[in-house]
């Protein structure tokens, strides 16, 4: 009889491999596009083939806030009741094609997924009340300015607004923390209920990257810390901003960074990792899908005599639907900003750099 996670990898498996057909007959159960307008302008399979998918990362993580977070999502583009019919179609697929032992399982993730469209208002976190302190309102102007700049395609005028920041003498992780960051934030928010494109959001992620790279000498320059990171998004994952902010804050911290960006390889990181002598690895995930790999990843490392000292720290959406799903990454930390990253990457090496005097004593008798 197979084990639970057996059960689970056998399921997502079954999922993946029966994409097709399991969303060509949930689409013949849903009533015909022209009926529904959301519906016409989203092809059903398409986004019954998203559903799946999702349900089958959620299933394999032991994760159904990933895949609430995912249903979600979808309601804000196409509608809670088109979403509850497409979800509703999809059992009936899972049904007439899955095992006993393996629908029961999988109808558990995707009826928390059809419970929770019951209340969405309620399951989605309410935004903290904003600071009115002078500075709080400052880069809260400042943030809304840079964003509205970014979304009428006035790239140069968005960039020179914060540089001039910066010019003036402000702390250049202030500007991320305050400014960048919720801005892509918002940018984020927007592409998922649909307010903005795909080629929309491309636009503004790739201004930020760039007035990024154009902020690095503002940073101040620390002294070394004697240790190396490495920042990498898994392959497939092409979202790298809120990694290079948080490499970029652990650098200010005194970290050597070899920072190598998207879609890396799993092999490639491995092999730098062991060549490079790394203490650190930083890895994101942008969309569940790349959760699996993540894990794939550090479970490579964890086998690897070469690497398997590494402490890894996880960071990305999925993580913040799913608050202890870090751990089923075999992650030791995780982080939701930048800010944080610094204070969780100081108390993981804390009782190691507490150790380091007593080695250089020893060395020294010696």
């Amino acid at each position: 009889m197979p084990t639970d996670q057996m059960l689970r990898e056998q399921i997502a498996q079954r999922l993946s491999h029966e994409l097709e057909a399991l969303a060509e007959y949930a689409a013949k159960q849903l009533a015909p596009a022209a009926e529904n307008p959301s519906a016409a302008a989203h092809p059903a399979p398409e986004l019954l083939r998203q559903h799946l998918l999702a349900l089958a990362n959620a299933v394999l993580m032991k994760s159904p806030a990933l895949f609430e977070a995912h249903v979600l999502q979808s309601s804000q583009q196409l509608g809670v009741e088109t979403t509850d019919a497409q979800l509703a179609a999809l059992r009936q697929a899972l049904l007439l094609r899955l095992s006993v032992g393996e629908y029961v399982l999988a109808a558990s993730t995707l009826s928390a997924g059809i419970n929770v469209l019951q209340s969405p208002v309620a399951s989605i976190a309410a935004p903290p009340a904003p600071e009115e302190s002078p500075e709080a309102m400052h880069w809260a102007t400042l943030a809304a300015d840079y964003l509205k700049l970014l979304l009428a395609a006035d790239r140069p005028a968005a960039q020179r607004l914060v540089l001039a920041e910066a010019e003036a003498g402000a702390d250049v992780r202030a500007l991320y923390l305050h400014v960048l960051q919720p801005a892509q934030h918002e940018v984020g928010e927007l592409w998922h209920c649909g307010a903005i494109t795909v080629a929309e959001e491309h636009y503004c992620t790739a201004a930020t990257a760039s007035l990024m790279a154009q902020l690095q000498p503002y940073f101040q320059r620390t002294p070394r810390n004697g240790r190396r990171l490495l920042a990498a998004c898994v392959a497939g994952d092409l979202h790298t901003l809120g990694l290079q902010m948080v490499a970029d804050f652990l650098e200010y911290e005194g970290w050597e960074v070899s920072y190598l960006g998207a879609s890396t390889p799993l092999d490639s990181i491995r092999r730098m990792i062991a060549d490079q002598g790394v203490d650190l690895v930083l890895t994101a995930a942008s969309m569940p899908h790349h959760v699996p790999l993540l894990r794939e990843l550090i479970t490579a490392l964890r086998r690897d005599p070469a690497t398997r000292h590494v402490r890894v720290l996880v960071g990305g959406r999925p993580f913040i639907s799913d608050a202890g799903l870090w751990e089923h990454t075999g992650a030791d930390a995780w982080a939701a900003s930048a800010d944080e990253a610094v204070t969780v990457v100081r108390e993981l090496f804390r009782e190691e750099a507490a150790r380091r005097p007593e080695k250089r004593q020893r060395s020294v008798a010696r």
